[in-house]
């Protein structure tokens, strides 16, 4: 079932990019049928999402910032089709993974360098103009769920300079096959280290019956009110912090 969604994902996606020529069209498309597919995917796995405090102001654009633990954080912030995901260069040159970013409209960025910073940060910039909502991890990588890693500062610069707010949110997954997440069992949802992403990916779909997880969105917070990116660095990963521990 799970590859036989991935096909019809990429097939209708190749045909998406094929015969849409207008940019921003053909993300919107993207994002239509990725949400689409996305819907299938958490029933076929049975994960099922409680979204909190989603009360966004529709005619607002906004830097979303979540905590990461797995690859599934992805499927489940898709609640909207105003949603871009702001993804790395490694992602993009990973096989079959990185099809699936880009047919999920994900724009991609160079984290190995600050060498064209300015270049995608007008990238981003130009995503906002047109009324996506960008998602961005600024823990830079997943954790194994013990805490939220420290948030890089050198990416809150982005909003500063995109104007916009931001939405902090705090994922917290809270069971897998119906036992309490715990030491014992998280490693079947989280991804971290050096796990093999293949490998772990193949495990999820043999052992994992079900999920469930809390979404929280935060208060929105306006990077005017703060002098520099450290301080609205900080600030952003207290409020996670504090809802991811409570």
């Amino acid at each position: 079932m799970f590859f036989t969604l991935v096909f019809l994902f990429l097939l209708s996606s190749f045909f998406i990019n094929l015969f849409t020529f207008d940019d921003v069209k053909r993300r919107k498309r993207f994002i239509k049928n990725s949400n689409f597919y996305r819907d299938l995917a958490l029933k076929v796995f049975n994960i099922n999402i409680n979204v909190d405090n989603f009360n966004v102001n529709p005619d607002e654009n906004y830097l979303i910032t979540p905590n990461h633990l797995s690859y599934l954080d992805i499927l489940i912030l898709k609640i909207s089709n105003k949603i871009v995901f702001v993804s790395t260069k490694e992602v993009e040159e990973t096989f079959l993974f990185g099809h699936l970013a880009k047919y999920g409209a994900s724009v991609f960025i160079d984290r190995r360098t600050k060498n064209n910073i300015k270049e995608e940060v007008e990238i981003l910039k130009k995503h906002i103009q047109q009324g996506f909502d960008l998602v961005i991890f600024l823990e830079g990588t997943t954790s194994n769920g013990d805490s939220v890693l420290p948030f890089k500062s050198a990416f809150v610069e982005i909003a500063f300079q995109l104007g916009v707010k931001i939405l902090p949110v705090c994922i917290k997954y809270t069971k897998v096959n119906d036992e309490p997440l715990n030491e014992k069992n998280r490693d079947l949802i989280f991804y971290y280290g050096d796990m093999k992403l293949f490998n772990h990916v193949l495990n999820f779909m043999l052992k994992v019956k079900s999920v469930e997880v809390n979404v929280k969105f935060l208060e929105p917070i306006n990077p005017s009110d703060f002098k520099d990116r450290k301080e609205l660095s900080s600030k952003i990963h207290s409020e996670v912090l504090r809802c991811y521990t409570n």
